[in-house]
């Protein structure tokens, strides 16, 4: 028997218990999803945290001040659920320079690879994303800067094939170690040669020339100076980003007007249809620039990283 002492001391830790609850619910609304087990197959005991969208069915509190025009005009939610041929060309402009520069999923923990300042990357290191052997990553736009690639292959033992048909001293096969590829061609939305002599291949083409049709892909790198724009539509119509654990790649904004944005903005769109959320961004420095309407420096050129899970 349980004397009434005991029952009572009983009851007041339950609720201590629910009041501790509630109290962190209240101070921190996000939600976040416990995974044991299926998603990490090397060890059931690991627990991966999942992050619902951030900002699925966010009230912002537009304020006062130099940037309540960017908070009513730029646009937070996931881009796959906004109608942007709906929008006005502030608000394009808006949501361009708000969505890209914040983060809609959780990464506990990254890792940078490569060089400290340009030239490396990072990638997210939680258990349902991790490169494990085997394992391919593929990197495109290396401008002779092998470290992410060399990082890649060392820290995880993936085989890295990395791709840039502007390195014209380089032979146009060759492997740089038994787990870094190098091959001179380079990342477009069609399959031809340009008037560099530069032969680019659509996405789908690289994997078929590679025989990596049915190969998960663990991570894409892209870095290629603008023609991310004519990429995306190609690699997100063609159902090839279906298998990208990890999509990390820098965005070029040069210019402010309608007819400039909304396709930049509907290619990033078909990225998130195609299931990647950003755990990360980063703003280079060197790509500076004044946007009409927001009251700070922004940048031309952002380094987007997203992951799916």
């Amino acid at each position: 028997m349980i004397s009434s002492s005991t029952k009572s001391l009983l009851i007041i830790g339950m609720l201590l218990i629910v009041a501790v609850v509630l109290l962190s619910i209240q101070f921190h609304p996000t939600v976040i999803t416990l995974v044991t087990g299926t998603q990490d197959k090397t060890s059931s005991s690991d627990v991966v945290f999942k992050v619902a969208d951030t900002y699925a069915g966010f009230s912002e509190d537009i304020g006062k001040g130099p940037l309540s025009l960017m908070r009513q005009k730029g646009k937070l939610d996931n881009l796959a659920n906004i109608n942007l041929d709906q929008l006005s060309e502030q608000e394009l402009l808006m949501t361009m320079h708000s969505n890209v520069d914040n983060t809609n999923v959780m990464c506990r923990r990254k890792i940078r690879l490569g060089q400290i300042d340009d030239g490396g990357w990072e990638v997210c290191d939680d258990p349902d994303v991790r490169p494990r052997e085997p394992c391919t990553i593929y990197s495109f736009g290396i401008n002779n800067d092998f470290s992410f690639d060399d990082d890649a292959a060392n820290v995880y033992g993936c085989h890295v094939y990395s791709f840039d048909p502007s390195m014209s001293k380089e032979k146009d096969q060759y492997d740089r170690s038994p787990n870094v590829h190098f091959y001179k061609l380079g990342l477009d939305g069609r399959t031809y040669v340009n008037d560099k002599k530069w032969p680019l291949f659509t996405f789908k083409d690289i994997r078929a020339k590679l025989k990596h049709q049915n190969l998960t892909i663990d991570v894409v790198k892209m870095d290629i100076e603008d023609s991310e724009w004519s990429t995306l539509p190609q690699m997100a119509a063609s159902g090839q980003l279906a298998d990208v654990k990890q999509f990390l790649f820098e965005y070029h904004i040069n210019e402010q007007s309608r007819d400039y944005i909304l396709p930049k903005l509907k290619a990033l769109q078909e990225v998130e249809r195609a299931g990647f959320r950003r755990f990360y961004v980063h703003k280079n420095p060197a790509c500076k620039v004044n946007v009409n309407g927001i009251p700070v420096i922004r940048t031309t050129c952002y380094e987007v990283y997203y992951l799916r899970r």
